[in-house]
């Protein structure tokens, strides 16, 4: 039975800020790509989007890494990568899959690897790898496949983890490079989580370059419905909403103790409601007194 593929999964995004349903998808991600028997996760990596992005309410990335950090204390095998919001211009997302991957590659390439055991050398078919040129001229197409497939089980492969959403933004006019598209999808692929009311494997029919590379796509589908998105958490926190188990709660404590996102300290506000209170009595107090002088 061939050996599963190591698989990282990445995230990008503004992360603004950091939502349970963010972690929640490669949760489900991971469960899936194992189920496949193909896969084997061995990594989350979620890259926040720099300030140059200049999105509307982006807040500053030392804020919404600061929150990563924090949510991410739960977790031990999903971590924050800073070098995507370090760059002072945004960076496309193919870019930051290349980053990764190769990163990955030096650090595969740079570790140390034991002497090869006996399972290895059948792997191999007993071709020496340390033969020299003229031996190594002489293989057959069998050898040269037989050595591709043994030095792919050291491989380990970056993958995109997104929601349907992203998948079909692909098809928006102007807001995607067409061979960015085709890196993303062709090289490296994708793991993407569907959404209530979103067909992702119709749009995959309706793009040819989806089509072109549909088996480098990989559908989950998220029958635990949990519609939560940034928009909505900083929607209800400006209006004064609980938040409360759709963000961590720690995030929750540094929004509040930062005043991000429009929210106040509560000690501050009832010590203003306070003094309001008394002004307004003080000044009641104040025309009544006039009137009786009168």
């Amino acid at each position: 039975m061939t050996s599963p593929t190591k698989c990282v999964l990445l995230a990008c995004g503004s992360f603004n800020p950091v939502t349970n349903m963010h972690l929640r998808m490669f949760e489900i991600a991971k469960d899936a790509l194992h189920k496949t028997q193909k896969f084997s996760v061995i990594k989350g990596i979620i890259s926040p989007v720099s300030d140059a992005y200049n999105k509307k309410d982006l807040l500053p990335a030392s804020h919404r890494c600061e929150m990563l950090k924090l949510a991410l204390k739960s977790s031990n095998w999903i971590n924050m990568d800073t070098w995507e919001c370090e760059q002072s211009k945004w960076t496309e997302t193919a870019k930051v899959l290349k980053y990764h991957q190769s990163k990955i590659d030096r650090e595969s390439n740079t570790r140390s690897k034991p002497a090869p055991t006996k399972k290895r050398r059948k792997d191999l078919r007993n071709v020496h790898i340390n033969s020299n040129d003229s031996e190594f001229d002489d293989m057959s197409v069998d050898d040269h496949n037989a050595i591709n497939e043994a030095l792919k089980k050291d491989s380990v492969n970056v993958r995109l983890l997104c929601g349907a959403d992203l998948l079909e933004s692909f098809g928006t006019p102007g807001l995607w490079a067409d061979k960015d598209i085709e890196d993303i999808v062709g090289k490296y692929g994708l793991v993407c989580i569907t959404r209530e009311g979103s067909d992702p494997r119709k749009f995959i029919y309706e793009s040819d370059v989806l089509t072109k590379y549909q088996e480098n796509i990989i559908i989950v589908t998220e029958w635990i419905f949990n519609d939560i998105s940034s928009t909505k958490i900083r929607r209800a926190l400006r209006r004064g909403e609980s938040v409360k188990y759709l963000i961590q709660d720690i995030v929750i404590d540094y929004i509040r103790d930062n005043h991000l996102y429009g929210v106040e300290d509560k000690e501050c506000n009832f010590r203003c409601t306070m003094e309001l209170r008394g002004a307004k009595h003080r000044v009641r107090r104040g025309s009544k007194v006039t009137q009786e002088g009168k």
